[in-house]
């Protein structure tokens, strides 16, 4: 079946064609009206099997386009769009021949697909050869613009673009695993055909411009600007273009989108090339979630030195989990992650992988099962920014970690084992033999004889190792005075914790700090 959507508000054009899988219906949409004028040559030209008509147009109104149907004896079933307050044009237009009507604020999936059902139940649909060699058009030209992408270059000049200061724009819904909770698992493909309804609405008064969407989440808009001699004003060009797409999307769609957009390339040659740049621009946005267009030609380029120092922090990071040196784990992964952040010269997928062979190091040596990692990786997949990727996997390496020390600790009797515990927990509060004694219901003396026994060392040797190594990693956030450190860790005054750190590093606090950030 062919259906012609007639009305002059662009937004409900581009309602209706998202409202369901029309082709899933067994319908083509062969084309679109914004008059009476341009319905009528379009209903002789096209011949198409149903028109979705509106009564109030410019030009020349549904009514009229229904006399002049009938007058002609166009063989088309007509359905008449109206408001709440069109009932007396609506009795009109049914006398006219209209099939049925529908009030535009009430319009839904239900509604249309029983139409469908209708007016194949009583008239058929011829399903001409036009409709096949329609599509086939728009396969044919979807596939020239996908081969292109990838370095296939041929008969671009069948489409809008030509060679001359081009462009590549890509771009992806923003938060899209949020954005598709909305629809439920049967109506989730309306989203991708809303967008591509919209953009393909803003873009076609548009010269030299074609779009692609290439999946659910992402799309390519291809610009070129053969008319403008000046860099500068291609640019200007683009930015304007990709200005109307974000607000027509959040205008219309409720959604926000990212985008990256390619340097210019001056023939068909380089949109591989531009497609790939796009693509790296819009990689930027895992270390940068508040941006939201991203320009190639503003990333800076990185050296052979920075690869090889973010090399260097991860054989580090991997030396000190084979010795399970974990504090020291903790700072390297810190440098690491402040390096990324300063240097963003790692992609997601990548920075994925060092996270999930790390968890993998740390699960084969707590005897954690793999499986338990892949569930965690899992987990973590609709984590697309680094701060929240960061944080996420931090604390997974902080539980395995505690793992680790449970496992260490099972040679020590169950006492000694919850001081531990209790310790790990609550280090930065006052901590004494009596406050253990009270809490485990035993004696101060036994609990620090039998600690010192089964560990080799004094319970607050213990505690006070523990919180040296709490505010080692404290003292290289420079957002935390020294006093600061001291207080979070729990020593009570700032020389007093000087003096212990001292005893413990062979540095004072500040000395630490100045050698180690």
């Amino acid at each position: 079946m062919r259906i012609l959507i007639v009305d002059d508000e662009p937004l409900v054009r581009i309602g209706i064609k998202s409202a369901i899988d029309w082709e899933a219906q067994g319908v083509a949409i062969v084309g679109e009206a914004g008059d009476g004028e341009e319905a009528l040559r379009m209903i002789m030209e096209i011949a198409p099997d149903v028109v979705l008509l509106d009564i109030k147009m410019p030009k020349m109104d549904g009514i009229e386009v229904l006399r002049a149907i009938k007058e002609r004896q166009l063989p088309v079933q007509t359905i008449v769009l109206s408001s709440f307050d069109d009932i007396t044009y609506v009795k009109e237009a049914l006398k006219l021949g209209a099939f049925d009507y529908f009030h535009k604020p009430d319009m839904n999936e239900r509604e249309l697909t029983a139409m469908l059902k209708s007016v194949r139940e009583q008239f058929g649909s011829r399903g001409t050869p036009a409709q096949a060699e329609s599509g086939a058009v728009g396969n044919r030209k979807e596939k020239m613009l996908y081969d292109a992408l990838h370095g296939y270059v041929h008969d671009l000049h069948e489409t809008e673009l030509k060679e001359g200061n081009l462009y590549v724009v890509l771009f992806k819904i923003k938060n899209y695993h949020t954005v598709i909770q909305r629809y439920t698992k049967e109506t989730e493909s309306i989203l991708p055909n809303t967008v591509q309804n919209v953009v393909s609405e803003i873009l076609s008064t548009e010269k030299e411009v074609e779009y692609l969407q290439l999946d659910e989440q992402c799309s390519v808009v291809f610009i070129s600007n053969s008319e403008l001699k000046s860099l500068l004003a291609s640019l200007t060009r683009v930015n304007k273009m990709v200005q109307m797409i974000s607000s027509a999307l959040k205008r219309f769609v409720n959604i926000d989108i990212v985008l990256g957009i390619s340097d210019w390339f001056a023939d068909f040659g380089g949109i591989q090339k531009g497609y790939e740049q796009a693509g790296t621009a819009l990689a930027h946005q895992f270390y940068n979630p508040d941006t939201t267009i991203f320009y190639y030609q503003h990333l800076k380029q990185k050296s052979e030195g920075v690869y090889k120092q973010a090399d260097a922090y991860l054989s580090q990071m991997k030396s000190a989990l084979r010795e399970e040196a974990n504090d020291r784990f903790m700072e390297l992964l810190s440098k690491w992650e402040t390096f990324l952040e300063q240097e963003e010269c790692m992609e997601e997928k990548d920075v994925r992988k060092v996270y999930e062979g790390l968890l993998f190091m740390i699960g084969e040596s707590t005897g954690t099962p793999g499986g338990t990692v892949q569930e965690d990786v899992t987990a973590f997949e609709e984590i697309h920014h680094f701060q929240q990727l960061s944080a996420a996997y931090r604390a997974r390496f902080e539980e395995r970690f505690k793992n680790r020390n449970h496992l260490e600790m099972k040679g020590y009797s169950q006492l000694t084992r919850n001081i531990m515990e209790y310790t790990e927990e609550h280090y930065p509060e006052s901590l004494s033999l009596k406050l253990f004694g009270d809490l485990f219901h035993v004696s101060p003396n036994y609990v620090s004889r039998l600690f010192k026994q089964e560990v080799g060392q004094g319970l607050f040797d213990y505690i006070n190792e523990l919180r040296i190594e709490k505010a080692k990693i404290l003292l290289k956030d420079y957002r935390y005075k020294i006093y600061d450190v001291a207080e979070m860790v729990g020593f009570n005054n700032q020389a007093h914790f000087a003096i212990v750190f001292q005893k413990y590093t062979g540095f004072s606090p500040k000395q630490y700090r100045k050698e180690e950030v």
